[in-house]
């Protein structure tokens, strides 16, 4: 895997505390944020996402960190700043030569991502969690702190793994799916919804992205 982390100017979606640590401890510059209003942080606000288009034109070196926030938010712009999308490994993770990442995934500190791994655009994989051999991440994805995903593991589009949920070898998870914390998978989920507990058991049909 060719490195991701050349030092850009990056404009955020939103202002996700633990991005923002990220990026300063990376040396990254955070120029600031876009969103629906402006919140009560330490970073600059730019404006509302119709602002967008026009910064990166006048910003032509920054790029645009899209992992966080509401799925289809990130399709949108991953669709429509295609050239200007940033893609972020810490380089205080462990990170396999073999994996693939997509457009505008972000991979934090200390995780671990082993051979033949594919993750998919617009993901994000927080702190502490590892994702071992031959396992595939689907697009707007958030794996969440200290998750285990062992070998062989199919993950779907936009789902959302728990913090320190255990995902067992060899299963498959549809598309939409949440797991609650700690909660240990050991067989595979073929709809989408909540599940939770040890082992892991649905209890609602959809769910809302934290």
């Amino acid at each position: 895997m060719k490195s991701k982390n050349k030092k850009y100017d990056v404009v955020l979606i939103g202002a996700e505390q633990d991005i923002i640590f990220e990026l300063n401890r990376s040396k990254h510059r955070i120029l600031g944020y876009f969103g629906k209003k402006k919140n009560d942080c330490k970073i600059k606000y730019l404006g509302t996402f119709n602002k967008i288009e026009k910064y990166l034109n006048a910003h032509i070196n920054s790029r645009l960190c899209i992992s966080m926030g509401p799925t289809n938010r990130r399709k949108l712009f991953l669709n429509r700043f295609r050239k200007k999308i940033f893609t972020y490994v810490s380089n205080k993770s462990i990170v396999s030569k073999d994996i693939k990442i997509g457009l505008g995934s972000f991979i934090q500190a200390f995780c671990f991502i082993g051979n033949n791994v594919l993750i998919d655009s617009c993901c994000k994989i927080n702190i502490r969690s590892s994702i071992h051999h031959d396992c595939k991440i689907g697009s707007c994805t958030d794996i969440a702190p200290s998750v285990t995903i062992l070998g062989n593991v199919g993950i779907g589009q936009e789902c959302y793994i728990g913090s320190g949920t255990v995902i067992r070898e060899k299963i498959q998870i549809k598309n939409k799916v949440m797991t609650g914390i700690k909660s240990a998978v050991v067989s595979n989920i073929k709809s989408e919804g909540v599940y939770v507990g040890v082992p892991a058991k649905k209890i609602k049909n959809n769910y809302k992205r934290p």
